[in-house]
């Protein structure tokens, strides 16, 4: 049977799925896409500057994800540990690693705002240097990105098995997801070998998974778990 707190967990879970989703999107596509557009630099600091209360809060909307990140993966971990413990710790250390690199990416962001508002900097070296500074650290983050989501394929899609094994939640929804998070991670495996690749596949290969995240939100949230575990797999 389902326990009570397997059921605490499950709504965590769900809750935490959307409010990701808000985050990631906001982040990504609200902010960033906006801020760091092209590839002059130039441009690209004075956009930071002068819009630099919403360029802090696309930082933000990284911290709490970070974070946020960590809470979905406990609560993955404590929903599915019934189904194998070994595997469960293992998708939720696989999200970890995300959440690291997550910490990371708000890093880079931080000190590329710093560069180009602290005077020590921008007297210390030329214009051209110090945007190929800033250019530097956003490119560190657009590698960290790359890192953190195979990170995240990695865990999703074993979490999705663990559901799909679970019994929890229709098999299409836990299907969908660990198809979801496959064609993430290949899509990201196939930028890293052949980087022109990127711009067909990112942030297209993203969407089956964003779109398994929204509705498995609102399922685990809303909709109550099935009522038994068809048994615990033992082995991996």
């Amino acid at each position: 049977m389902v326990t009570p707190t397997q059921k605490k967990a499950a709504r965590i879970a769900g809750f935490m799925y959307l409010l990701l989703s808000v985050l990631a999107f906001t982040a990504a596509f609200g902010i960033r896409s906006r801020i760091l557009a092209g590839d002059d630099y130039g441009i690209i600091s004075n956009r930071i500057l002068h819009a630099e209360t919403f360029f802090r809060l696309g930082i933000l909307c990284d911290l709490v994800g970070g974070a946020g990140n960590a809470v979905l993966a406990i609560a993955l971990y404590t929903l599915l540990k019934p189904v194998n413990q070994s595997l469960s710790l293992l998708a939720a250390f696989w999200r970890l690693g995300e959440t690291v690199i997550l910490g990371y990416i708000v890093f880079h962001s931080m000190m590329a705002l710093q560069l180009l508002k602290d005077p020590g900097y921008s007297n210390a070296f030329t214009p051209a240097e110090l945007q190929g500074l800033v250019r530097s650290y956003f490119d560190a983050q657009g590698a960290g990105f790359s890192i953190g989501l195979f990170f995240y394929s990695l865990g999703s899609t074993l979490f999705c098995y663990l559901l799909f094994k679970s019994g929890l939640v229709p098999n299409w929804l836990s299907l969908w997801g660990m198809f979801g998070s496959l064609v993430a991670g290949l899509c990201l495996v196939a930028t890293i070998v052949s980087p022109p690749l990127e711009t067909f596949l990112i942030p297209a290969g993203y969407i089956p998974v964003g779109v398994f995240e929204v509705i498995a939100g609102f399922w685990l949230l809303f909709v109550p778990l099935r009522a038994q575990l068809p048994g615990a797999i033992n082995s991996l």
